[in-house]
């Protein structure tokens, strides 16, 4: 009798042991997602959901709540229809059905600018605001949120609303740019200039280009080029808002000083201009832009190139 008892009891408590084990394993089978509960799609894109059972190895089937606002294929993929909220019921042969909510909205598509795209500072710590807002706005948009960095913080500061601060004479460019939770990065710029203490050339390089900007300020600004063999050759630009503007809108021109010859081919789209070392033939190509008083240089120049201003 005590042993029929000692192997009913045992048999109970291997019993006990498997049946949470089951349990366990029938809670396993389940959908899971990359995309969460939640999701954003843009109008006119698709996001796949990366669905898959697990738990059990089932075939899953999808279904949205509005085909207006979004449809979803055989595979898992959302496409955006138009601005609207849809669900999207996924369900497998004995697996628990789940449920995800799409949000359907509109990418950004450009950025607008209601203040100066420009920015004049007379004096270091004055301020100015920069009002911009990313198109198409409204509650349309999955995010209305811009960034702002400036180019040469040691000119000018700009914080995370879009206020510049002026610390030093020269210049910098401010980009203004959408997240990508946006849908689309866009971005603006604005030029800022500090006169006060701007009292020589501002250079930005970047890989192989150089940009030099220019206080429209000042009477002159003399090129110096060094060639090869060591000799130096000038370039003298005369009234830099004059010069500056002949360069950029003069459709073609030539042009000799000091061994220096400059010239723009009229058949050249983009104001590109040419200075050459006569004696030498070393040359580089220039983008003039007048409304920002820049040249840029497109090869790197390894201190071949200087400049002189005359205030």
């Amino acid at each position: 009798m005590k042993k029929k008892i000692m192997t009913m009891l045992m048999l109970l408590a291997v019993s006990c042991m498997i049946m949470p084990t089951n349990a366990k394993a029938a809670k396993k089978a389940y959908i899971k997602t990359s995309t969460g509960s939640k999701a954003t799609v843009f109008v006119g894109k698709t996001l796949k959901l990366n669905a898959k059972t697990v738990g059990k190895k089932k075939k899953i089937t999808y279904k949205t709540s509005k085909k207006s606002v979004a449809t979803v294929n055989k595979n898992g993929v959302i496409k955006g229809k138009k601005y609207g909220t849809a669900k999207i019921t996924m369900k497998a042969s004995g697996v628990k059905t789940k449920k995800i909510t799409v949000y359907v909205r509109k990418a950004a598509t450009g950025i607008k600018l209601s203040s100066a795209q420009t920015i004049n500072f007379y004096k270091t710590g004055n301020t100015a605001q920069i009002k911009a807002t990313a198109l198409p706005g409204g509650k349309q948009m999955a995010s209305k949120t811009l960034t702002y960095k400036s180019s040469n913080p040691q000119v000018a500061v700009v914080n995370s609303t879009g206020k510049v601060t002026a610390k030093k004479g020269g210049y910098s460019r401010i980009q203004i740019s959408t997240t990508a939770r946006s849908g689309k990065i866009c971005t603006k710029d604005v030029d800022v200039f500090v006169y006060d203490g701007f009292d020589d050339v501002c250079s930005e390089t970047s890989g192989s280009k150089t940009t030099f900007t220019f206080n429209p300020n000042w009477k002159s600004v003399t090129i110096y080029f060094t060639s090869q063999t060591e000799k130096q050759y000038s370039y003298k630009v005369d009234s830099i808002k004059t010069e500056f503007n002949m360069l950029a809108n003069v459709k073609g021109f030539a042009d000799e000083r000091n061994g220096v010859a400059v010239s723009k081919d009229s058949a050249r789209k983009a104001n590109i201009i040419n200075f050459k070392i006569i004696e030498t033939g070393e040359d580089y190509d220039v983008l003039a832009d007048a409304q920002r008083y820049q040249l840029t240089f497109y090869k790197a120049l390894n201190n071949k190139v200087t400049f002189n201003v005359e205030k």
